[in-house]
């Protein structure tokens, strides 16, 4: 079986009541469908939730995660928590990938384009039609992409 790809997109605020149990389950079934290579977008909230659960699942399940950074420095402007559970975390990623030196127009687009582009899915946590993961979301859909979305 060949190795199947997924990008992972979300919004970077999460309600109190989001569920990282759930996640981790979700996660679980499509890597039992054969997704084995995960493209993270880095971002505060979903991403690093997501890359979290999948650093852990790592001990069990044989997958590897590439970080996409859209610039050098993107965590600079996370909270203190969020900037260094990023650092701990991007130690753990197989692949990292970065876009641009420092911030540009368009860093995040293409960032969202190139991992849709390499992935043969897109998990989304979307809960609105407006922003850069409605955008994402729309782009994976129009490209031919699957599109799970996050049951949380």
């Amino acid at each position: 079986m060949s190795e199947k790809s997924c990008a992972l997109t979300g919004h970077r605020f999460l309600p109190k009541d989001f569920d990282e149990n759930r996640l981790s389950e979700e996660l679980k079934m499509l890597i039992g469908t054969g997704y084995t290579y995960f493209y993270c977008g880095m971002a505060e909230g979903f991403d690093l939730c997501a890359l979290k659960v999948l650093v852990a699942l790592k001990d069990t399940y044989p997958i590897k995660v590439e970080a996409c950074v859209p610039y050098k420095g993107q965590e600079n402007y996370f909270s203190a928590e969020m900037k260094k559970l990023y650092r701990e975390l991007i130690l753990k990623c197989d692949e990292t990938t970065v876009f641009f030196d420092h911030y540009t127009e368009g860093s995040f687009l293409i960032r969202n384009r190139y991992m849709v582009d390499k992935a043969d899915c897109v998990y989304s946590y979307c809960t609105r039609n407006t922003g850069g993961t409605a955008y994402t979301v729309r782009y994976a859909e129009s490209k031919g992409k699957t599109v799970v979305r996050a049951l949380l």
